[in-house]
């Protein structure tokens, strides 16, 4: 019996010693946070992450020091026991929420201290702590902002220009119209820009269905979110644009229509429904597929003066006309078409409107095969249902150099080409870029050297 109770003995001690080796462990919780933060005149958002995989996360505390100033955060408290430990072992996001006024913090140097504890039984059952201090620069100073540019015009569907200056600490800069960003670039060397330090230049664009008298601001934002914006005087110019009807006939549908629904993977037992399918899902996720390859703009112009249009082409579709597809007398579907359709010779040649760089040479769902050229600053052009290519992807190209032949290749009822310029995320009107007038009066004039103060 003594030597069944020692062992007992024995087992109970090895226990109670394992429980007491794993409930006092020594790892302290993990805390990711960025290395630096800055905090401007607005509030702003800290995500965090904090884990501990070992005894449980007990809870996170965080405080603002400012010389002898400190300013205690909400922090956080997580389930759990001193017997059990803790069931947060995963780990969990952190929102913090970070104002300079309401902390009451003054221009310059501050700190940001989090701290997590876990339910270990260390340091006489009070945890494992791991503290984290983040320099924190609070700046309360907008970005200086200024704009050169005198009276603009603009129109619903078209393009603007401004050049303007930025102090060195801006992190984002570029115009903003009625919500959509287009952003700024430096200005091109040869312009003269090279001796003004911080001067830059934006191409900006009314979307078709910009709401009406839009708001069109430079802005400027610096690192620690403080915001600028300026205004300068621009006269806006409505416009209407046109409405089409367009007859689907029992050909298009029964080969068009069926080629493309098989290439895309849509049920072809009715054609109707297919092309439906085919004119929103499809077209929605080619447009995708054409912001995403538009991502990859060069940080300077490429092209040189005014657009041209392709030659002897004539125009059968009109830029943002609002398109309406019947079956009969019953309309099936509508689409904006934002862009030109220009018919020339079957299989002509297809020239490059201007010079630039090929971002894309290849199938483009709805638009067949396609070439898009990068003009720089977020301009780009678009060629639409070619047959054949003569350029591959990162090809730097002339103005006028052929690309490829025309076709009717994607969404196409006919040999034709499909052309549209874009900035950034916007289609805007071909006719101006192909006007020498409109580009020497409302581009190239923003591109000139700056104002001698005389």
């Amino acid at each position: 019996m003594r030597g069944i109770a020692y062992l007992l003995l024995v087992a109970l001690l090895v226990g109670a010693g394992g429980v007491l080796w794993w409930r006092c462990e020594g790892e302290a919780p993990r805390i990711e946070a960025p290395a630096e933060l800055a905090l401007g005149r607005g509030a702003r958002t800290l995500a965090l992450s904090v884990a501990d995989a070992r005894s449980g996360l007990r809870e996170v505390t965080a405080q603002v020091r400012q010389g002898e100033s400190v300013r205690e955060l909400p922090g956080a408290r997580y389930e759990g026991s001193l017997a059990t430990g803790g069931s947060t072992k995963q780990p969990v996001p952190l929102e913090l929420s970070l104002d300079a006024r309401a902390l009451e913090l003054r221009e310059g140097e501050a700190s940001l201290e989090l701290y997590a504890r876990d339910w270990s039984w260390r340091s006489w059952l009070r945890g494992n702590r791991a503290a984290v201090a983040i320099p924190l620069r609070v700046d309360l100073s907008p970005p200086r902002l200024g704009v050169e540019t005198g009276l603009s015009y603009v129109a619903r569907g078209g393009t603007g220009a401004v050049a303007y200056s930025v102090s060195d600490d801006v992190t984002r800069d570029g115009v903003d119209v009625a919500g959509t960003f287009y952003p700024g670039f430096p200005f091109p060397s040869g312009g003269g820009g090279a001796a003004q330090p911080g001067r830059r230049f934006a191409l900006y664009a009314v979307h078709r269905d910009a709401p009406e008298n839009p708001k069109i601001q430079v802005v400027a934002e610096d690192a620690a979110g403080n915001r600028a914006a300026a205004s300068w005087p621009v006269q806006f110019q409505e416009r209407r644009f046109e409405e089409d009807r367009i007859d689907l006939g029992p050909r298009f549908l029964e080969q068009k229509v069926t080629e493309l629904a098989n290439a895309f993977g849509i049920s072809v037992a009715d054609p109707v429904a297919a092309f439906q399918e085919i004119n929103t899902k499809q077209r929605s996720a080619d447009e995708a597929r054409v912001r995403e390859i538009l991502a990859k703009t060069a940080r300077e112009p490429l092209w040189t003066g005014p657009f041209v249009q392709w030659r002897n082409s004539q125009v059968t579709s009109r830029f943002a006309e609002h398109r309406s597809y019947f079956v009969g007398e019953k309309q099936v579907s509508e689409a904006i078409h934002y862009g030109y359709d220009l018919a020339t010779l079957s299989g002509a040649p297809v020239p490059a409107s201007n010079a630039g760089r090929v971002l894309f040479a290849g199938d483009l769902g709805i638009y067949g095969n396609c070439v898009i050229l990068d003009h720089g600053v977020g301009l780009a052009s678009l060629y639409g249902h070619l047959a054949s290519f003569a350029v591959a992807e990162g090809d730097a190209v002339e103005k006028g150099q052929v690309l490829g032949r025309s076709g009717a290749t994607g969404l196409a009822g006919g040999d034709h080409l499909h052309f549209a310029i874009v900035l950034g995320s916007t289609y805007v009107e071909p006719k101006e870029w192909w006007d020498p007038k409109w580009v020497r009066e409302k581009v190239d004039s923003q591109l000139a050297p700056p104002p001698t103060g005389e």
